[in-house]
């Protein structure tokens, strides 16, 4: 079955590279002559859907740089011109447009408006649970718009590599399913999509970022820093997913394939992945869906060994692998300024490792001489999303949702090991016999409802706004094994909040926010049998301990979080901010109480002495923008009295006093009209309290701190007017502050190109373009073991919208 389904791969790989290449080597016959004059009429306000209807209409290809969220088209009617009407769509939005061929435009930021001002675009953020501009924000918040998305899919389809390419205070990922390691200005990272949570905070199954799909993301939200306005779990940063929406009136359909494949073996790498999708409207009636599936065989790292499946023992990879990615949305708006909507997205995940991994070697390798032979890791996950967005004038404007997230996640099995994975799950009635259907299952279940409103309170003062709004939880987790046996405490936990938020500009030059929101938990955790656990002593079968039972408990706890932010607008090119906010996260319980007994960890949860990590962050940033060149930086410190430190050799959990201080810089220069330059850079630190005096005695683990420094470099071109390339490499600093525990520095760099052909785009790009053989810094620390990072791949592939 496994030889079929290569051969398969391989066939429809070769088909799919084949049929690239000859679609990038034709020539475009359906372009016209731009003085030709065309009967128009677009009414649309989005300025990417007009573009694409204006294209279609006079067969032109389009360049765009810069980013088109938020912005507006004017509308085009009459007898015209491409130019006339490229000049009468583009008219207030911030962008113009340049020929560079009798068939391709160039479509650019604008400088300066008519009177020679600065034109910045107004980008609303919707993570922090209003509508703000992000003019009234620290300049250290970032929206990843889709033009952005879509030039780095040129050689990733991993949204993870996304973000970290695009914000400097992202590490870098381990490059597997789980995101434990992904962490943001050394910690803790809340996932949203549309403003729900993805994290499952009462047992981190992990797999979040690297389970959706890029192709139903329109924009990708980033603020750094602790936040409590979306609950448990943003002490580093918040990611909101904005998914795409359709409007009536713009249709569009979208095929968009590709495969990538390893050089070290092309023919037993291939990974094909293709994805339709569609949105648009009729009437009041809106909608938006996508469905990708794709297929992966090994992968190779930088020295040119085949990559086990499974380096992080149980989390898993994306190697000899199926997925399936399913997204809709259908909205429904009766009258102006309402809107009802549901959604829904189901990911299928399944892996199937050939063979075990040696973690007895430097790096991890492949153990050719044991073939798996447990069930596959699998992700079988639903989530929907039903809500109500309303305009009420005076009492104001917002939305409530209502969500229910289902998720399966089952990990591999992974080998006995003395040092890493010394205790396996034993047969009910035979101590000394590994049960084959041990492998760990997290099982959850989250659903409730979040109402945010905007209310505005002019009469008070003029511009001065009021979010408010709150939440009401239930989480669920089972942690069980296959043979559906308690490997942890089965909890509930609910939970209810509310919040406020006033903003207001003061005179033009400043702009003001602060807020606090409350937040209250009550969790039960349920009596279990902690299974018995067996080891191997000379390849023999060896009980270790006895099957104990741990007795549950309840408990409350509860959090008042504030945050305010001053931003100053001094010029216009010069923003500063000043800011001051909270957030926190519950240790993860699951993962405790599958411990019990085990190194005198308690098997009462009463014993259990874990609170939850209110984290404080201070942040000075400033931003600078001209009309060639643009750059933000920002300093931060971020406190907290109670840690969360697991490490994963011992098995222990340990909260002490901490503090983490770092520093961030983005820069863009334009060389010329087709080329610019910039760059990110990232450095973090942090300490923390061992012993519980007062004092910050020790360097926070690796595992929390892979590397203190990251830079990253890129020149983004048009080569011969319509090719657009970009090269970048990232450098991670090594880490020496743990003794014995040396972490690599590495050095990696790539390449992607988009070629606009048949009224689409081909694309290719290269990753670790020079095949550099490094150790992945977040992966190694993860574990506590060598991980050799990928090596270089090659992707191709083709994107037409219709």
């Amino acid at each position: 079955m496994k030889r079929e389904r290569n051969a398969m791969m391989r066939l429809l790989g070769t088909s799919a590279l084949v049929s690239i290449m000859m679609i990038g080597t034709a020539v475009q016959a359906t372009a016209q002559d731009a003085n030709t004059v065309h009967t128009i009429r677009i009414e649309t306000s989005n300025l990417r859907t007009g573009l694409d209807q204006l294209a279609a209409e006079f067969g032109l290809q389009l360049i765009v740089q810069g980013d088109l969220v938020g912005a507006v088209a004017a509308p085009v009617e009459g007898n015209l011109t491409a130019e006339q009407a490229l000049g009468a769509l583009l008219s207030g939005s911030g962008y113009e447009f340049e020929f560079i061929g009798d068939d391709s435009v160039k479509i650019v930021p604008a400088s300066h408006s008519d009177n020679g001002e600065i034109v910045l675009q107004d980008i609303v953020v919707s993570a922090t649970r209003s509508k703000r501009s992000i003019t009234s924000m620290s300049p250290s918040v970032v929206v990843i718009g889709r033009d952005q998305i879509e030039t780095h899919l040129a050689k990733t389809s991993d949204i993870t590599n996304v973000i970290r390419n695009t914000v400097p205070g992202f590490m870098l990922d381990d490059q597997s399913l789980t995101g434990s390691s992904e962490t943001f200005r050394g910690r803790d990272v809340q996932v949203l999509v549309d403003g729900i949570p993805r994290n499952t905070p009462l047992r981190n199954s992990s797999r979040i970022l690297s389970m959706i799909d890029p192709e139903q993301i329109e924009s990708i939200e980033v603020i750094p820093g602790s936040n409590a306005m979306n609950g448990d779990g943003a002490t580093g940063a918040t990611i909101n997913i904005v998914t795409k929406t359709g409007k009536a009136g713009e249709e569009s359909f979208v095929i968009d394939g590709h495969v990538k494949s390893f050089t070290e073996d092309m023919g037993d790498s291939l990974a094909p992945s293709l994805t339709v999708s569609g949105s648009g409207g009729i009437g009041a009636i809106d909608y938006a869906a996508s469905i990708t599936g794709s297929m992966t065989d090994n992968a190779y790292d930088g020295y040119g060994n085949q990559m086990p499946s499974d380096a992080l023992m149980g989390q898993g990879g994306f190697d000899n692998a199926e997925n399936l990615n399913v997204f809709g949305k259908l909205g429904y708006s009766p009258t102006e300024g309402h809107r009802v909507f549901i959604s829904t997205e189901i990911v299928r995940f399944r892996q199937d490792p050939e063979y075990y991994t040696n973690v007895a070697t430097d790096p991890v390798s492949v153990n050719y001489s044991a073939a798996y032979n447990g069930q596959p890791l699998e992700d079988e996950s639903e989530y929907i999303t039903a809500g109500y967005e309303y305009d009420f004038g005076r009492f104001g404007q917002g939305d409530l949702k209502l969500f229910y997230n289902d998720g399966y996640k089952q990990a591999s099995r992974a080998q006995y090991h003395s040092t890493y994975n010394f205790a396996l799950v034993a047969l009910p009635d035979n101590t000394s016999t590994e049960d084959p259907l041990g492998q760990s299952v997290i099982d959850t279940e989250k659903y409730g409802l979040k109402l945010s409103t905007d209310t505005g309170l002019d009469p008070v003062y003029d511009g001065l706004t009021l979010t408010w709004g709150g939440d009401l939880t239930h989480d669920s987790v089972k942690y069980r094994t296959v043979g559906g046996r308690d490997i942890g405490a089965p909890m509930e936990q609910d939970g209810k909040a509310v919040f406020g938020q006033l903003s207001a500009p003061v005179t033009e030059y400043v702009d003001l926010s602060g807020g606090v929101r409350y937040e209250k938990y009550d969790l039960t955790v349920k009596d279990f049998l902690r299974p018995n656990y067996m080891r191997y002593v000379s390849g023999v079968g060896q009980a270790y301990f006895g099957a104990s039972q741990f007795t549950g408990g309840n408990a409350q706890y509860s959090a008042v979080s504030y945050n305010a932010s001053a931003v100053v607008h001094w010029t216009d090119r010069v923003d500063t901010s000043l800011g001051y906010s909270e957030g926190f996260s519950v240790p993860d319980v699951g993962a405790y109480t599958r411990r019990a007994g085990v190194q005198g960890v308690p098997l009462s949860f009463a014993s259990i002495d874990m609170d939850a990590s209110k984290v404080k962050t201070w942040e000075l940033a400033a931003s600078y923008k001209a009309s060639d060149f643009r750059t933000t930086g920002a300093v931060y410190m971020s406190t907290n009295d109670k840690g969360n430190n697991f490490d994963a050799t011992t098995n222990t959990l340990s909260q002490e006093k901490e503090r983490i201080m770092g520093a961030e810089l983005t820069a863009e220069y334009d060389i010329s009209d087709d080329t610019y330059v910039g760059a990110l850079a990232s450095y973090v630190e942090g300490r923390y309290d061992t012993n519980n005096d007062g004092d910050l005695d020790s360097w926070l683990p690796n595992n929390r701190i892979p590397s203190p420094f990251r830079f990253t470099g890129y020149v983004d071109s048009d080569v011969w007017g319509d090719l657009n390339m970009r090269f970048d490499g990232t450098y991670t600093a090594k880490r020496t502050k743990i003794e014995n525990k040396t972490m690599k520095p590495s050095l990696v760099f790539n390449l992607s190109a988009n070629y606009p052909v048949l009224g689409g785009t081909a694309r290719m790009g290269i990753e670790n373009i020079f095949d550099s053989s490094y150790e992945n810094p977040a992966a190694t620390a993860l574990r506590g073991y060598s991980v050799a990072g990928l090596g270089r791949t090659i992707m191709i592939g083709f994107r037409r919208e219709f």
